[in-house]
């Protein structure tokens, strides 16, 4: 290249020659024809090769100029070359090697310039990411992604923010609908309960526009407080007015307050809001005036729930007597105050054993089911419609025959339950649940040996009528048939009786092919209620 370079130059310089040889001679011929002396023709020569001289000069300046620009260039462009490089954290350019100034200038130029707008690109990315993410921070009072300010963010620092004002965003639009579902339920709290909002923070919440509201962690706790709050005031005003409500109710039943003033008063008073809780208060208050203008009658009022809760609580006749003031004349307002008491007691009594009454409850549904299928089953009637009704009637019997003990050791548990738990007994009719049921038990055994006791007397009468008077009754074969056709046992153990005449108190075989073959072996005639007519009827005594 570099012979190519001097051949060039050289020629360059013959043309030059050539060229200057060529305008001399020109320069000569007007010379003569002007008549120029020699002496001007020398100076004139001169000026021509100063001008020449200058020219070339002036070139040679411009030219050096140029290259100075363009290492000045080369200098400015490398220095912002690193600087942008830094600043976007990219590899530095290292030129290659026996460049050109004016390639290498280029080169570092075109850089440059390709750097300095992924500069701008990441700023302005930046800017835009920065005025969303700062006004999702103001809404919920949160710190901004950091990056370090008058500095160029990296691609991944870019994608990381990004990411932050999408997590912010995501969290503002759970936080807005929290807020809204939790303002409307403030809202309809603060109407149910006919209260305005107080503080500054109620009335941001719900009065103000809901973008203004500030949905920091904190205004989010202070708003579910606010709510939970309000939710309880409510819950509390309920249980409250129910609470009025069956106070009221009890009153009016007590009073025998007409059913139509009743139903007047619930159409004019529904809801819990407070105006209706103060009315509820004053017809307490009524009620209660009423009460002991009417003490008598109230108290009458009392003792039939009292004796309701009795029957319920399977109290005995000897717990029953222990409330003395029951059988009292002396209608006073410690009387009332003492039968209003005594109703406490047993309405906490059976709250606190419900499920063991429930159980006993059961039983008795099903001891007194069984005595009815045996009645049944002595009737002879039953036999008049051989319908479908005579084998579903077996099935329940046996079903219920099969309940009976099952239901009988689920009370016995939930009895010894109590009992471990309590150290204190759980009496039913006055005595354990398993004496109870033996009684009832040995109550039926006996009422059933009465009636055929009973029968027998009848039937041997009929026998001595038909031997006074020398006839019998006539009777056709297919009437003697009509008897239950029940299987009983060949032989049949009597109930050992006391010298006293009354039962030993003997338990029935328990639970289990015992109990169900005492059960079959009990399928007589005239099977009657065996509950103690102390517990269903204390209070007529």
């Amino acid at each position: 290249m570099a012979t190519s370079s001097k051949s060039n130059a050289e020629t360059m310089a013959n043309e030059l020659a050539h060229s200057l040889e060529a305008t001399m001679g020109r320069l000569q011929n007007i010379w003569d024809e002007i008549g120029i002396m020699e002496e001007q023709r020398k100076d004139r020569r001169k000026v021509v090769l100063h001008h020449l001289q200058a020219l070339l000069e002036e070139m040679v300046a411009e030219e050096e100029n140029l290259r100075t620009r363009l290492l000045q260039s080369v200098e400015d462009c490398g220095k912002e070359l690193l600087k942008i490089s830094k600043e976007l954290h990219v590899p530095v350019y290292e030129p290659e090697e026996g460049l050109t100034i004016l390639t290498l200038e280029k080169e570092l130029r075109t850089r440059v310039d390709t750097l300095s707008k992924e500069k701008h690109d990441r700023m302005k990315q930046l800017s835009s990411l920065k005025e969303k993410e700062q006004q999702l921070c103001d809404t919920l009072c949160t710190t901004p992604f950091y990056i370090a300010p008058d500095t160029v963010p990296s691609n991944d620092q870019l994608a990381k923010l990004r990411q932050h004002i999408s997590t912010l965003q995501t969290e503002k639009n759970t936080r807005q609908e929290v807020f809204l579902e939790t303002k409307r339920k403030i809202i309809t709290y603060l109407d149910d309960l006919d209260l305005t909002p107080n503080s500054s923070f109620e009335r941001d919440v719900v009065c103000e526009d809901e973008e203004s509201f500030v949905l920091s962690s904190d205004n989010m706790a202070a708003l579910q407080t606010l709510c939970a709050e309000l939710e309880k005031k409510q819950n509390d005003l309920i249980a409250m007015a129910s609470d009025l409500r069956i106070q009221v109710t009890t009153l009016w039943d007590r009073l025998m307050i007409e059913q139509s003033e009743r139903e007047a008063f619930n159409r004019d008073n529904q809801g819990f809001k407070p105006r209706v809780l103060k009315a509820l208060r004053e017809e307490i208050e009524r009620c209660r005036e009423l009460k002991l203008q009417n003490i008598r009658r109230y108290v009458e009022g009392l003792r039939a729930e009292i004796t309701q809760l009795w029957n319920k609580c399977y109290f005995s006749q000897e717990q029953r007597n222990q409330f003395t003031e029951f059988f009292s004349d002396d209608f006073t307002e410690d009387l009332l105050e003492i039968h209003d008491q005594q109703v406490a007691r047993l309405k906490q009594y059976y709250d606190n054993n419900r499920d063991i009454l429930k159980f006993v409850e059961k039983w008795e549904d099903l001891w007194k089911k069984m005595l009815e299928f045996e009645r049944r089953a002595n009737d002879p009637s039953r036999y008049n419609n051989r319908g479908g009704g005579l084998l579903q009637e077996e099935k329940e019997r046996k079903k219920v025959h099969k309940l009976l003990p099952k239901v009988e050791e689920e009370v016995s548990r939930a009895i010894r339950e109590y009992e471990q738990k309590t150290g204190q007994p759980f009496l039913v009719d006055g005595c354990p649940f398993l004496d109870y049921v033996t009684a009832q038990w040995n109550k039926h055994n006996e009422e059933k040996e009465q009636e055929k006791h009973r029968r027998h007397l009848a039937k041997a009468k009929q026998l001595e009528e038909e031997q006074k008077n020398g006839s019998k009754p006539a009777t056709t074969p297919k009437r003697r048939f009509l008897t239950t056709p029940t299987k009983t046992p060949t032989k049949r153990k009597k109930t050992p009786k006391t010298p006293g005449g009354r039962l030993p108190k003997s338990r029935p075989p328990l639970p289990g092919s015992g109990l169900r073959k005492a059960l079959a072996e009990r399928n007589t005639p005239d099977r009657t209620h065996g509950f103690s007519m102390s517990t269903l009827s204390g209070s007529s005594a």
